[in-house]
């Protein structure tokens, strides 16, 4: 039998250590662990532990928060407070009244309530808070907010100290001129989801770096900042009357989904890195081509662009606007570019148009899907790539890797003779992918017939490495091997 070898002392972890490592757990699952130590077990440790997360609450299950928080040394900071689950409204002011008199840096609640819930006056104002979380589980219905059951911003208020604040269903019942430097002057991160009451929104926190806005219903945005960096703005505006006056000199990413028939003010983003479109619409009217026209004047100087979701008929309207004058501007400085298309014709002229107007292009990634209706019947795809191919001289010089993404057996001839003609006059490129994902449906040999026809194509450079990936992987996810 072996000899068990007992520890003659004890050795401890610093409380700042127990702190953070106990940060990671529920607060029963906290609790639970001062049956494993006495020192543990001493009620100036655990009681004080400074982050408090409650989860997978129940209306029953309130009692609990109000005896935790009873039991707080007095002394003690709670830098943390997290909510999750189902809980009444009614115990939720009590609670927040709580934990403000400890120094409160950061609240987080992600809960469903039985009624509506006003934040109480002890936290607006606050002094200690840096991070704000609301989210109200309850579905919106319809574009609207129930009434009944929602997170309610007050009429006026700021917070002083926040410098992330997300809220997500809540409803400001005056909140247009609420986020200003005075109310939110340390304010760095803002973000809005499936929030009403602000038809009319204006931003104007000098601070303001990272700006995300999702499912507004806007009529008008006017933001103004000269520190900003990252906008998203996800299907915001509700009308064809809507408008947009965004000033941020400094942007460097910019993703903007959702109605492009919207009467843009705009600055050009001389500082743009990366920009990202997606919208979509039945046809294309004067002020839609207006409105994509002042978008791209403002993001000519950008260095990466994407035109997202095979829904999207972002080609087709630039091919429009080439027909009616051509594009307002070159992207002289885009060296990376994606593009979601369906190959159709109007598809091919705008993928043409952005090739043409980026003269040192260096990288493009084309993901193929096809459609019922290609719209081809009257183009002869071949040779209107050879009548093309002198007006893009960039290609020939400057075109260093090409990934060609087919997701449908019907678009993988047109991606192919894409393939060869990029290799027939690509002298500078380096590296070519095709994936022909749609090949698990057909057999190998026809796989490896196309394989053998790109391989033997002539190319115009000889440093080029063509290869193949598998059907089930992703271009993007190659992009990361």
């Amino acid at each position: 039998m072996k000899r068990i070898i007992r520890p003659t002392t004890n050795i401890d972890l610093p409380e700042e250590i127990l702190h953070h490592i106990f940060s990671f757990l529920p607060i029963k699952t906290l609790a639970q662990t001062t049956v494993l130590s006495k020192h543990w077990n001493q009620p100036c440790l655990w009681r004080s532990h400074p982050h408090l997360y409650f989860s997978c609450l129940t209306p029953e299950s309130v009692e609990l928060i109000r005896t935790v928080l009873s039991r707080r040394q007095p002394d003690s900071n709670i830098t943390t407070f997290r909510l999750s689950g189902h809980v009444t409204a009614s115990c939720l002011p009590d609670c927040i009244d709580r934990v403000m008199k400890h120094g409160i840096e950061q609240i987080e609640l992600d809960v469903r309530l039985d009624r509506s819930f006003a934040l109480p006056p002890c936290l607006v104002g606050c002094k200690t808070l840096k991070v704000l979380t609301l989210n109200c589980q309850n579905k919106v219905k319809n574009n609207c907010l129930e009434a009944e059951t929602c997170f309610k911003y007050p009429t006026s208020g700021g917070l002083p100290s926040v410098h992330t604040l997300s809220l997500t269903n809540v409803y400001f019942s005056r909140g247009w001129d609420l986020f200003s430097g005075k109310n939110f002057p340390l304010l760095r991160k803002l973000c809005l989801k499936n929030c009403r009451g602000i038809p009319n929104l204006f931003i104007k926190c000098p601070g303001l770096e990272i700006l995300e806005l999702e499912r507004l219903w806007l009529i008008y945005l006017d933001f103004s900042g000269i520190g900003l960096l990252e906008l998203r703005v996800t299907k915001c505006f509700r009308g064809l009357s809507s408008r947009a006056n965004i000033l941020a000199p400094s942007l460097q990413s910019l993703y903007w989904e959702g109605k492009v028939s919207v009467e843009f003010t705009v600055e050009s983003f001389r500082d743009l890195k990366t920009f990202s479109l997606w919208f979509y619409y039945k046809v294309p009217n004067i002020a839609t081509l207006q409105s994509v026209s002042t978008l791209l004047s403002a993001i000519c100087f950008v260095r990466s662009m994407t035109f997202v979701g095979s829904g999207s008929r972002v080609l087709e309207t630039l091919a429009k606007i080439d027909s009616e004058g051509g594009l307002p501007c070159s992207f002289n400085n885009l060296i990376t570019l994606e593009l979601h298309t369906k190959m159709t014709k109007d598809e091919i002229t705008g993928i043409i148009c952005l090739l043409r107007s980026s003269p040192i292009l260096r990288t493009i990634t084309i993901t193929a899907n096809s459609c019922s209706h290609t719209g081809n019947e009257d183009l002869n795809e071949k040779q209107y790539w050879k009548s093309q191919i002198q007006n893009l001289k960039s290609i020939e010089v400057h075109l260093k890797v090409v990934r060609i993404d087919v997701q449908d057996v019907k678009m993988h001839e047109r991606a192919v003779y894409l393939g060869k003609l990029l290799l027939c006059h690509g002298r500078a490129l380096q590296g070519m992918t095709l994936n022909l994902r749609s090949y698990h449906v057909v057999p190998s040999f026809e796989r490896q017939r196309v394989q053998s026809e790109i391989m033997t194509f002539a190319h115009a450079s000889s440093n080029v490495i063509v290869s193949f990936l598998p059907p089930h992987t992703s271009t993007r996810k190659a992009l990361l091997l």
